[in-house]
């Protein structure tokens, strides 16, 4: 079907202008131009006019929605080459009659183009009873040629009237006086209506409706010259160039005007992006009457609280949120959730469908977006938490868990390692020398397993952090260092036990792959608090060149600090050490904890 079309329509172009071409050449090969103006000028003129309408009609059928306005341009190029063809074929009395009633077809294609803007279809009444005019006063002429025009074969050179029932020689000239007159009427008409209607308009219909002032009025003006020149048999001379002029001007003019309201959709893309981070609906409805160009352009939102429309500043409008200006309409925007928007806009951008259409999925697809966004904050927000929480809880089971081994376990086995020593003393004082050896080497190994408890509940949770505050147990960490570390601790005040937590092994295990890997000589740890966000850097001059692996200590770092909701960033060039800063936000994670 779709080939099919595409043959149809190309066969009518190429046809519309061979006609053309073909009759000015034969008109040129035999000298024979009847009484229409002649020469190369005219000529060039004539078959240029019919290549506008016809490459106008090959555009038109793919901007338009409607064939019918490409239809109309293929049609008015193939009847301007009848006024070229009369002349030629007045020898045949069955021919010339159809060719000289349908010489001014070509003006009533474009009539009704003219009026069929911007959508290819007649919309209103007034352009109906136009149509409907213009249509029966070609009619009446057409059928007046084929009845009565019978001139004579000295005045035109044309053999009898096949079809003429009652020739006259007068016919033909007072049917194009009529014909002329009725023309001219309807077209000063239309070209009134739609002068008054563009200069009365706002901004958006005169971009919208650009299309004939200026070729409206040559076109009456050449009418009128042609009118005159017919009646009068007045010689126009340079002037005769006018009209074709006015007349190759309206299919550039229309398909203009669609291609200015497609570059307007275009734009209304661009929407999508000046709200992609979110639905700013005062930035939304600027955005959108400086493209449209309708600064009167109002949006109204939908309220689900309210149940009703608002503006962008937060206003209640009237129920029903219909237009309450002169000359506006209104696009309903809804989606699948409800409504969203009420755009009161000039009622010129009514007439492009597509155009609003366009409006309405830009918006909706930024409102879906915005919606989109708002539920992965949500979303984000519930994670955080809920790894924040996780975290507490980590700790304090942590805790708990030194502070049973440090009141229960270890506490027992101090008692142990007492009554050990009492019982060495005793078997000594016994004289029991092999007894107290054996008691004194189980009191040692007694040591040996409470300073490996003691360590076990240090790596569970820091009892230096319980006792004393977040400087002391870093400054722990670097005494126990196998390395000089400086340290630098600038806390006014105490985190919270999670914070401190983290920052503790964190420092613990960067110190530690210092001392183990990079081969450094010194290393320094600083910790700052500055608007709410802890700073923590801990430096070595070793040999560089670590890597953030997955499983491995610098790993750790990162995923201890993430779980805080902080940012771990590791600089490690070689020959040049590696420095470990740790950014955190104290505030949300203090008030985390203190929520959990």
């Amino acid at each position: 079907m779709r080939a099919a079309r595409i043959w149809l329509r190309s066969l009518a172009v190429v046809a519309a202008v061979a006609a053309n071409v073909v009759a000015q050449v034969a008109s040129a090969v035999t000298g024979d131009y009847g009484p229409r103006p002649h020469g190369l000028g005219w000529a060039i003129v004539f078959v240029l006019v019919a290549l506008v309408y016809a490459g106008c009609a090959i555009v038109a059928w793919k901007v338009v929605r409607s064939p019918i306005a490409g239809w109309l341009m293929v049609g008015a190029s193939l009847f301007w080459a009848a006024g070229a063809w009369y002349p030629l074929v007045r020898d045949i009395g069955w021919l010339w009659p159809l060719l000289a009633g349908v010489t001014d077809l070509w003006a009533v294609l474009v009539g009704i183009l003219v009026l069929s803007y911007p959508t290819g279809r007649i919309v209103s009444r007034f352009d109906r009873w136009v149509v409907l005019a213009v249509s029966v006063a070609f009619l009446i002429r057409f059928g007046g040629i084929l009845l009565f025009s019978s001139p004579s074969q000295s005045a035109c050179g044309c053999v009898a009237n096949a079809y003429a029932i009652v020739p006259s020689d007068g016919a033909d000239f007072w049917l194009g006086v009529g014909w002329r007159l009725a023309g001219l009427a309807l077209l000063l008409t239309v070209a009134v209506r739609l002068a008054m209607r563009w200069f009365q308009s706002t901004l958006p219909a005169r971009r919208v409706a650009f299309v004939m002032p200026l070729a409206l009025l040559l076109w009456c003006y050449g009418t009128v010259q042609d009118s005159v020149s017919f009646t009068l048999g007045w010689d126009s001379g340079w002037l005769q160039f006018v009209p074709p002029v006015a007349i190759a001007l309206i299919p550039p003019s229309y398909v203009g005007g669609v291609l200015y309201a497609r570059g307007l959709r275009s734009r209304v893309a661009d929407l999508v992006i000046v709200a992609r981070d979110k639905v700013d609906r005062a930035l939304w409805e600027s955005s959108l009457a400086r493209t449209l160009h309708d600064n009167s352009l109002r949006v109204y939102w939908w309220d689900d609280h309210l149940e009703g429309y608002e503006t962008s500043d937060g206003e209640r409008i009237a129920d029903g949120g219909g237009p309450q200006r002169p000359g506006r309409s209104t696009l309903t925007i809804d989606s699948d959730q409800g409504p969203i928007a009420l755009i009161e806009h000039d009622v010129a951008l009514s007439q492009d469908d597509r155009l609003l259409d366009a409006v309405s999925s830009a918006l909706l697809l930024s409102v879906d977006n915005d919606r989109l966004r708002q539920k992965l904050e949500r979303t984000l927000q519930e994670v955080r938490e809920s790894r924040l929480r996780i975290v507490e809880e980590g700790y304090l089971a942590r805790r708990r868990l030194e502070r049973d081994l440090h009141d229960g376990s270890q506490q027992q086995l101090v008692s142990l390692a007492i009554s050990l020593r009492i019982a060495t003393a005793k078997a000594e004082a016994a004289g029991s020398g092999e007894l107290a050896g054996d008691l004194e080497r189980a009191s040692t190994q007694l040591a040996d397993a409470l300073r490996e408890l003691r360590e076990l509940a240090r790596g569970i949770h820091p009892t230096v952090l319980t006792d004393g505050d977040l400087t002391s147990a870093i400054e722990e960490l670097a005494n126990r260092s196998h390395l000089p570390v400086e340290v630098h601790v600038d806390m006014p005040e105490r985190l919270s036990d999670v914070i401190e937590e983290t920052i503790y092994f964190c420092v613990s295990e960067g110190l530690a792959n210092a001392a183990k890997h990079s081969q450094a000589r010194n290393c320094s740890v600083s910790v700052s608090r500055s608007d709410g966000t802890v700073t923590v850097i801990v430096k070595d001059d070793g040999q560089g060149g670590a890597r953030v692996e997955p499983g491995g200590g610098l790993g750790g770092i990162r995923d201890r600090v993430e779980a805080v909701d902080g940012h771990a960033v590791v600089q490690s060039v070689a020959g040049l050490g590696t420095i470990i800063e740790l950014t955190i936000p104290v505030q949300h994670a203090a008030a985390g904890a203190a929520e959990s």
